[in-house]
């Protein structure tokens, strides 16, 4: 008996250190697997300041583009409305029609344009107002539209775009100018010798006003071919190759819009034929500047 409770007291012992030795090792926190630090980032110099992948991050929702365009909208109406203010002032303390009739004026009579209407001097005061505040407002009016646009656009196609804004201005201007003081009085000269006995030059301010606009518009529209051209060669609608292929048919074709443009006159027509073949000529060397830079890149 002694010995059989020595046994039992032998294997009582023996669970028991085992029972510990267990609760020991399920309370022994596991071991965690350290993960290895994350590789270093390794930036290229020259993707700094990518301003296009900024701006590819930073899209605007569609509502936040409308409200963008909305305030646009409302600032330049104001400014539009503030300037034709200003010219509707200006123009009731000083003469703004007699700087455009200062041209025509030897073929008027007396240098003087005629009203036949009632409301006829009112809606000329306005149409002078309006191109006198579209005219000072314009560089506003220019900002707002670049701001609104220049972040849809890559770093090179604003390098591409600001230049040919600029360019695209003076050529306009130049046009507008040729034809205020050469197309516009060579023009009237001619209408005015078309006259009977029995009857009398006398213009009208409106028509004058209206003839006027279109005439300066138009040429200064054509006057934008050389930029119309830098484009198109651009994008790769047209070569050097075919603008010197087709020389002349777009001679043929500038002559006969310049007889649209201006005046039934062989004069007036000359004049403004010849500087658009040269544009068209100086658009042809454009065109291979382009496609030369093209190539390269």
């Amino acid at each position: 008996m002694i010995f059989a409770a020595a046994e039992r007291n032998q294997q009582f012992g023996d669970n028991y250190f085992r029972a510990r030795k267990m609760e020991q090792d399920t309370n022994k926190p596991v071991p965690v697997k350290a993960t290895p630090p994350p590789p270093p980032v390794v930036y290229d110099e020259s993707e700094k300041g990518d301003e296009d992948e900024l701006n590819r991050k930073s899209e605007m929702p569609f509502l936040d583009h409308l409200e963008e365009l909305r305030r646009r909208i409302i600032w330049c109406l104001g400014v539009l409305f503030v300037g034709i203010c200003a010219g509707f002032y200006l123009n009731s303390q000083y003469d703004m029609l007699q700087v455009l009739v200062e041209p025509v004026s030897p073929y008027l009579r007396n240098g003087k344009l005629m009203i036949i209407k009632p409301t006829e001097g009112f809606m000329i005061a306005l149409k002078l107002s309006f191109g006198f505040g579209l005219i000072v407002t314009s560089p506003v009016l220019i900002y707002q539209i670049w701001a609104f646009i220049a972040p849809a656009l890559l770093k090179k196609e604003r390098r591409l775009v600001f230049p040919l804004l600029f360019a695209s201005i003076f050529m306009f201007v130049l046009g507008a100018v040729m034809a205020f003081y050469i197309t516009l009085p060579l023009g009237m000269a001619f209408f005015s010798k078309f006259q009977f006995a029995s009857t009398e030059f006398m213009l009208t301010a409106s028509s004058y006003l209206d003839m006027a606009m279109k005439m300066i518009l138009a040429t200064g529209l054509v006057f934008e071919l050389p930029i119309a051209i830098m484009l198109l060669a651009r994008l790769g609608i047209i070569s050097p190759r075919f603008l010197r292929e087709k020389r002349r048919h777009a001679i043929v074709a500038i002559f006969l819009l310049s007889m649209v443009v201006t005046p039934p006159d062989p004069g007036s027509m000359v004049l403004v034929a010849v500087p658009m073949v040269f544009l068209y000529e100086l658009s042809v060397w454009i065109a291979y500047v382009v496609a030369r830079k093209k190539e390269k890149s």
